[in-house]
């Protein structure tokens, strides 16, 4: 009887659990199972079920054959990068030995395409040359010696002019673009000359000034005058007092000598003894003491 009872309190119990529960939903939404479309079916407007789009069956994919994985293996290898040696960090080229002052200088293009050096920057051919820069002068009574520093300019040649201030200019030789150096004679004694070294290319030529900047293209000089009245005066005076002295010491030997010999005849003449012609005289004695 108990036990009855028992089951019986256990039965309203589920009874009245099923009774407060809301009934059970096809779905966790709440919304009915989605039926499956046919062929051309669409879903109802204003539902959330996704259209289902109807595949058609595809045919197996043919399995592929050991040879085209072996030709594909072998683009991949073609493909492939081949491993790069290391290679040593490259030494950046080094600037030519080449001086604008040095005379007899080799042109920095040639030396560029001997070795790969680098060149300082000059202007090219199609512009005219800047000026040469006067280093040293050295002034004689033979002319004028002169040492210039190159432009940085492509140079063809180079002319030394010349001239007297207030005259007429001349010019000297040509020079070809490797000199540095010239001597110029023949200029006229204690004059003053304008002295300018010029520069050539196709372009033009550089221009010149009128001497006063310090290592200009072009400076004043004067010549020395004539030396040779002063070298004559002196080469005179040396020579007499050569034959001045000259005839002190004859002079000077001559009457020492003369003395000596006067001295000895008397001697010989009180001594009794023989004289110069080694016969004695027998009338003169010398005084005996007394």
């Amino acid at each position: 009887m108990p036990g009855a009872m028992r089951v019986q309190r256990l039965f309203m119990v589920a009874v009245w659990i099923l009774l407060l529960c809301p009934r059970g939903s096809p779905t966790s939404l709440g919304h009915a199972l989605p039926v499956p479309l046919k062929d051309n079916d669409s879903p109802p407007s204003g539902s959330n079920t996704p259209g289902v789009i109807k595949d058609k069956p595809s045919l197996p994919a043919a399995p592929k054959s050991s040879h085209e994985d072996t030709d594909y293996y072998d683009d991949y290898l073609c493909t492939m990068d081949p491993l790069e040696t290391p290679r040593s960090p490259q030494v950046p080229p080094q600037h030519c030995n080449y001086h604008h002052c040095r005379h007899l200088q080799v042109p920095c293009a040639e030396l560029q395409k001997a070795s790969g050096c680098l060149c300082p920057g000059i202007t090219g051919p199609d512009v005219a040359p800047e000026v040469p820069h006067l280093q040293t002068i050295h002034v004689s009574e033979a002319g004028i010696s002169l040492h210039w520093c190159a432009p940085s300019s492509s140079v063809e040649r180079y002319q030394v002019t010349y001239q007297v201030v207030g005259e007429a200019s001349a010019s000297g030789p040509a020079l070809n673009s490797t000199f540095r150096l010239a001597t110029i004679s023949g200029l006229l004694p204690d004059k003053q000359y304008l002295v300018c070294v010029v520069a050539y290319n196709r372009a033009g030529h550089s221009p010149t000034d009128e001497g006063q900047q310090e290592h200009g293209p072009c400076h004043l000089v004067h010549t020395p005058s004539h030396q040779m009245p002063y070298v004559y005066v002196a080469a005179g005076l040396a020579a007499t007092l050569v034959l001045v002295v000259i005839s002190a010491l004859i002079w000077h030997f001559f009457i020492r000598r003369r003395k000596h010999l006067l001295h000895g005849s008397r001697d010989n003449i009180l001594d009794g003894e023989p004289g110069l012609d080694g016969t004695t005289n027998s009338t003169f004695r010398s005084e005996e003491p007394l």
